[in-house]
């Protein structure tokens, strides 16, 4: 469950980052091309500057300027010159200039005189000079440049970010899509599999329980009793038997808390459930000549938690300590007071956990790897129910371990008053 919504934050994220990554670029590209407008503006200026210049150098084309315009009372030098030598003269100046600075689209120019021209003051897209009239000696003469396909140009100048921008969302838009949608086939395998495996296991309650009353039943008869085979085939019936319910309440029991529907808590004194399980497991473990302690360190005990849940969550890591001991196990539990929480530690001297599995031992079914063979049974569940438990009552679930030397498990329980 908690992974489940882990999953749907990250997918939320993604999706939340990805619009503000489309949003990011958009307004970048805005300002590219507000910065590219200023450019193109900036360099237009320069080319004025250097075009203003120029005529000033040809006395042939001050003169014929100074005649339309000053003597002749004309407001458009275009109008009056543009067939003849001086005007194409002009035009080569401005061309050059230009291209100079690298403004190499379309245009239009004229020398006007500004208080008669009446484009002056309505068209945007024309660029005046501000010393052409201390060059003719007369005021408000202006050199005027208009670029018809400004706004082309400067989309062209950063044509190359702005597509590159659109594929790169766009490959990020497709990759999230792709993630999304096998997200989704992930999630309905995972419970099409839960689903299947919960069936089949509400499925063998009913077999068990038959299994279990006719091995009772055949145990009591007086032939079967008195038959040292026989006997002893009914009693491998009643290990299996034990086996496979303890298995199968397993499944239940993970399904129940994964699906939420968790066992009713109580304040529980936890001290006294670890010391009963403890003494529990003393006979079976001394068969195996090993030690199983328990050091009581803490002096608060009760916690939120229900009963039976717990004593699972014990059971299954003295297990654990028990089946992948190679040596004669060696098993300390401790409980000691930090801040307001209960710590326990399980510590055993087993086969211990490789480095690169520790993130995953908690993971439902899964096996550390040992190959083809598994010399100890199992179904890859005691761990994760375990990890479910715990956090099913805000508790967390840590360990440490060393291959060859052991495993220490530390469980950290809020604590609570009774």
């Amino acid at each position: 469950m908690k992974n489940r919504k882990l999953q749907i934050i990250l997918i939320t994220l993604t999706f939340v980052s990805l619009i503000a990554l489309i949003i990011i670029q958009i307004t970048w590209i805005v300002k590219a091309a507000n910065m590219q407008e200023k450019q193109f503006s900036h360099s237009v200026k320069l080319a004025m500057k250097q075009i203003v210049e120029d005529i000033a150098k040809d006395e042939s084309i001050r003169e014929e300027v100074a005649n339309f315009i000053v003597k002749g009372g004309k407001y458009s030098c275009f109008k009056s010159m543009y067939n003849q030598v001086e005007w194409e003269r002009i035009d080569s100046i401005v061309r050059c200039a230009l291209n100079f600075y690298h403004i190499k689209t379309d245009y239009e120019f004229d020398i006007v005189d500004t208080r008669k021209d009446s484009d002056f003051n309505v068209c945007n897209k024309s660029y005046f000079s501000n010393n052409l009239e201390s060059v003719l000696l007369q005021n408000a003469i202006e050199l005027k440049i208009i670029f018809p396909k400004k706004r082309e140009f400067i989309a062209a100048q950063i044509s190359i970010m702005f597509i590159t921008s659109i594929i790169l969302i766009a490959l990020i838009a497709f990759s999230f899509l792709f993630i999304l949608k096998y997200f989704k086939r992930e999630q309905a395998l995972y419970k099409g599999t839960r689903d299947f495996i919960n069936n089949i296991t509400h499925e063998f309650k009913t077999p068990l329980t038959n299994i279990a009353l006719a091995n009772s039943m055949l145990s009591k008869n007086k032939t079967i009793s008195e038959d040292e085979k026989l006997n002893h085939y009914s009693d491998i019936i009643k290990i299996e038997h034990s086996k496979l319910k303890n298995r199968v309440e397993g499944l239940l029991d993970i399904a129940r808390i994964e699906n939420g529907v968790g066992n009713q808590c109580e304040t529980i004194d936890i001290c006294n459930f670890i010391k009963c399980t403890v003494d529990s497991y003393k006979v079976q473990i001394q068969e195996l000549n090993g030690k199983i302690t328990y050091e009581q360190l803490s002096q608060k005990c009760t916690t939120n938690a229900n009963k039976d849940d717990f004593q699972t969550v014990i059971s299954n890591l003295i297990d654990n300590a028990i089946k992948y001991c190679e040596k004669k196990p060696k098993i300390i539990i401790r409980s000691f007071d930090k801040n307001n929480f209960i710590i326990i530690e399980v510590e055993d001297n087993g086969i211990g956990i490789k480095k690169e599995y520790i993130n995953q031992i908690f993971e439902k079914y899964f096996r550390v790897p040992t190959g083809d063979v598994h010399n100890v049974k199992g179904f890859g569940i005691g761990l994760s129910t375990v990890k479910t438990i715990i956090e099913s009552i805000h508790g967390e679930i840590n360990v440490q371990s060393t291959p060859g030397e052991g495993s220490k498990f530390i469980i950290k329980l809020p604590y609570c008053s009774k």
